[in-house]
């Protein structure tokens, strides 16, 4: 686990890859030092959640609620460490969760604060807003943190050394995932955090970023999902790790 210090009262933890992976963890603590809080964005798996839970405590601060940027596997499973916090989540968590929990297993990670782009709240010093923006799963959520800061959950991932990672959707969702990145580009001269890879800065790097998974998504359309991974990337300007994921129309 590498600890990065993000600004004064927010902590991202850093987790290795999985065997035979390009896509590391991140877990995002937004710190309320008055009352020594800790507010999780995402939780990745159970034994990520349960070391991160083990970190704060150890400087004193105890984690008593969560942000889910989406309701795959990879970021509610810490949730199960994590007995009792607050979770807030798009209030299309449903759609994502009924595809792999049954309905017991559905209720641990169903939201106590189902979150819409209305929902505003402060958390120590942090004042939160969101966006709900479909794309990767219907319930995909952004996080604003103050003016600075960005969660964009998997809209943007790439390894943790910055090699870029081919984004995924449902075919029928990738018209959502083109408006959601469109969206995204409206705050550009934020800092951008990735529930998968590195720390985006800069208003070019971050353009580019958006524009080269544009390209693939508008390609992979216009090829009506049945075309080569090559053509699919004609016109982005860097190469994707984990190719294997390239849309197929079923």
């Amino acid at each position: 686990m590498e600890k990065l210090q993000v600004a004064g009262r927010i902590v991202g933890y850093r987790f290795s890859p999985e065997p035979g992976k390009h896509f590391g963890f991140n877990i995002f603590a937004l710190l309320d030092e008055r009352e020594r809080a800790a507010l999780l964005i995402d939780t990745a798996y159970e034994e990520q959640a349960a070391a991160v839970r083990s970190e704060l405590s150890s400087i004193g601060y105890t984690v008593i609620g969560t942000i889910i940027s989406h309701f795959h596997p990879d970021h509610v499973m810490g949730l199960k460490a994590l007995p009792g916090v607050a979770i807030h989540g798009s209030v299309r968590f449903e759609e994502t969760l009924r595809h792999y929990t049954d309905d017991e297993e559905r209720r641990a990670f169903t939201p106590t604060d189902p979150v819409t782009d209305e929902t505003r709240f402060e958390f120590g010093e942090h004042r939160l807003t969101f966006r709900l923006a479909p794309g990767h799963t219907p319930c995909t959520l952004y996080t604003f943190v103050g003016e600075r800061f960005v969660h964009v959950a998997d809209h943007i991932m790439t390894s943790n050394t910055g090699q870029d990672i081919l984004p995924w959707a449902a075919f029928d969702l990738i018209p959502d995932h083109i408006d959601s990145l469109e969206m995204l580009r409206r705050f550009a001269d934020r800092t951008f955090l990735l529930s998968h890879g590195v720390i985006l800065r800069g208003e070019r790097q971050i353009h580019e970023a958006i524009d080269n998974r544009l390209a693939y998504f508008r390609a992979v359309l216009e090829g009506r999902g049945r075309i080569s991974y090559e053509e699919a990337v004609r016109d982005c300007s860097c190469d994707f790790l984990h190719k294997e994921w390239l849309i197929q129309k079923g």
